[in-house]
């Protein structure tokens, strides 16, 4: 037989399949030798449950090795489990053919080579391997794989019915070697704490250090980009952002006009500051540590030049992508502080603590966005309770249908709302529609940048996220103006919702308004159409953004719907099941341009 065969050659088509791993502190010559020697009985739980499988043979007098735990003793041939390859210092896969169901389990005994050609009905197959893959230098990264099959489909009901109930202990038994593996070869950060990392020069004699690390699935160019666009009024910092980004959640992909970071370039690390830290040292991919000294009295952060302070704080934060392979890197983050005088000692403790709180989840989030397992629908605890609060406002609305004409002009005085706009040529008599806007304390330009990447599949809608993704929108509404977002074309398509149809830009003046547009073509006169005109619907919807002054503006959102007088049409489109929802939804829209607007995020 080849020699490095692997566990799919033996179950190619597996009708179950688990895989665990664990990573380890040695090399996988080692992780090789302690598992492949490792004995079942070193567990008491494990060894109870094995003693109890084997009352049945014990009851027919069957002599049973003291070592019948160890997989030592696991031979390559005869009945029961044994050794299908063994290739040192890579995998090894132990396997058996039997019907397992059966209360005193019935073993085939098969050769190796015959093992994955053998058809003969009624009999289970089981095949688990364990493999050593390389993880850096000196760490490894143990994969215990199993696959379960059966030769026809009635042994496989009698297996399932088997695996649903020893299942759980199979899982634990896997988990738990695995564990004792660990806790024996101990893990690759063990000694991450203690060993010299780039940057450590930056504070030389601090008063406090500590150190977090996360093994993430991807190669450092993967996570460099979600590094270098940290910082409050840019990606955020992936941790808690109710505490360190004002409750904006951090990006939630990597925002193109956020990748030119320098040595240099300031970083504000809370929302109310110019600027904490400053990049101190950039080596793209694999280092990026920030640097901050405050002004401990005065509660400010000291510009570099300044002199240092007599009393202060003074931090180093240090990101260090290692590969481990090609697909695989350990990314540690060091945090070193100085201060003066002592007395800030208590602050320092209370603040190490916060560390580690906000450290662990900004470790966890950004491997979950580098390794692309972060959905894009997205909705905090804010943005449920924002729903559920938008969701009682158009409850609210329905039963006060009387005032929809006071919220059709929201905003606005009824002239303000009655001139005409751009756009209104594309329905000259709308059955229905509303106006509204919102004045803003910031430039119609910068007003401008917030409106033209409105659309499903771009900034979202500003409004209120978890309702729309309750109905399946997927949006995630953006915290910063994207450049590529920016342009806005007639004939553009723009999304309201990822499987529902689109609308189309039909008329648009940059830095001004655009105008969306959807529906059916108005039935000629005397076309059969004409006749039965009950399904003809026709909708705009213009943004418009108007000049007041040098540094204030206007923000108008115009819908303006026609349609045909059957049943559905006027339930879908009509004012009383779509006023209220929209109402809601597009003055919270305003709102939310008014927001990031004013608090004047720039792009990079």
């Amino acid at each position: 037989m080849p020699s490095k065969l692997r566990v799919h050659d033996f179950v190619p088509q597996p009708r179950l399949r688990e895989v665990d791993h664990v990573d380890v502190g040695a090399s996988p010559a080692e992780a090789y030798q302690a598992a492949r020697h490792f004995d079942l009985s070193r567990s008491k739980l494990i060894g109870t449950l094995f003693q109890m499988r084997l009352i049945p043979a014990r009851l027919r007098g069957e002599e049973i090795p003291e070592n019948a735990f160890s997989l030592d003793v696991i031979g390559t041939s005869g009945p029961g489990f044994h050794v299908l390859h063994d290739d040192p210092g890579r995998s090894f896969c132990i396997g058996a053919i039997g019907r397992f169901w059966e209360s005193d389990i019935t073993y085939l005994d098969i050769a190796p080579d015959k093992f994955a050609e053998f058809a003969e009905p009624g009999w289970g197959k089981v095949a688990w391997e364990l493999r050593f893959e390389p993880l850096g230098e000196t760490s490894t990264r143990i994969v215990l794989e199993l696959r379960v099959t059966a030769t026809d489909d009635d042994a496989w009901q009698k297996q399932r019915r088997y695996f649903r109930l020893i299942g759980p202990f199979s899982r634990f038994m896997r988990r738990h070697m695995l564990g004792i593996l660990l806790r024996d070869l101990k893990s690759p950060e063990a000694d991450e704490a203690d060993r010299a990392l780039p940057g450590d020069d930056r504070i030389k004699d601090p008063k406090g250090v500590a150190t977090h690390g996360i093994t993430i699935d991807a190669p450092p160019e993967a996570i460099w980009p979600w590094l270098v666009q940290m910082g409050c009024r840019r990606g955020g910092y992936y941790s808690y952002d109710l505490l360190d980004n004002e409750g904006t959640s951090s990006a939630r992909e990597v925002v193109p006009d956020l990748q030119s970071l320098k040595e240099g370039d300031v970083l504000p690390a809370t929302p109310e500051s110019a600027g904490d830290f400053w990049v101190d040292r950039l080596e793209k991919p694999r280092f990026m540590m920030l640097y901050g000294l405050f002004d401990a009295d005065a509660g400010r952060p000291v510009s570099p030049g300044e002199p240092r302070p007599k009393s202060y704080w003074e931090v180093s934060w240090a990101f260090v992508l290692e590969p481990l392979n090609a697909n695989t890197t350990r990314l540690i983050v060091r945090a070193r502080v100085d201060y003066e005088p002592e007395r800030l000692v208590r602050r320092a403790i209370w603040m190490g603590l916060l560390h580690h709180f906000m450290e662990t989840e900004q470790l966890h989030n950004l491997k979950l966005r580098a390794e692309g397992k972060l959905s894009r629908k997205h909705d905090s605890l804010v943005d449920i309770g924002e729903g559920i609060l938008g969701a009682l406002g158009m409850l609210a609305d329905f039963g006060t249908p009387f005032l929809r004409g006071l919220r059709s002009h929201w905003g606005l005085t009824a002239e303000e709302a009655e001139r005409e706009y751009p756009g209104d040529e594309l329905i000259g008599e709308p059955r229905w529609g509303f106006t509204h806007g919102i004045e803003i304390d910031a430039p119609a330009a910068s007003v401008w940048r917030w409106v033209a990447q409105i659309g499903q599949d771009k900034a979202g809608f500003y409004s209120y996220q978890w309702l729309e993704n309750l109905a399946g929108c997927e949006v995630e509404n953006a915290s910063l103006v994207r450049k590529d977002w920016q342009t806005v074309k007639e004939g553009d398509e723009f999304k309201l919702h990822p499987r529902g149809p689109s609308m189309t830009v039909a008329e648009v003046v940059p830095g001004t308004y655009f105008v969306v547009t959807a529906g059916t073509e108005p039935p000629v006169p005397g076309s059969e159409a004409a006749e039965h005109p009950e399904g003809h619907v026709r909708v705009t919807w213009l943004f418009m953004v108007e000049e007041l002054g040098p540094s204030r503006s206007r923000f108008i959102s115009r819908y303006r719907v026609t349609y045909g007088d059957g049943v559905k049409t006027r339930l879908l489109y009509g004012p009383l099941l779509v006023e209220p929802v929209g109402f809601v939804m597009d003055r919270r829209m305003l709102l939310g341009v008014k927001e990031r607007a004013e608090a004047e995020r720039p792009s990079a």
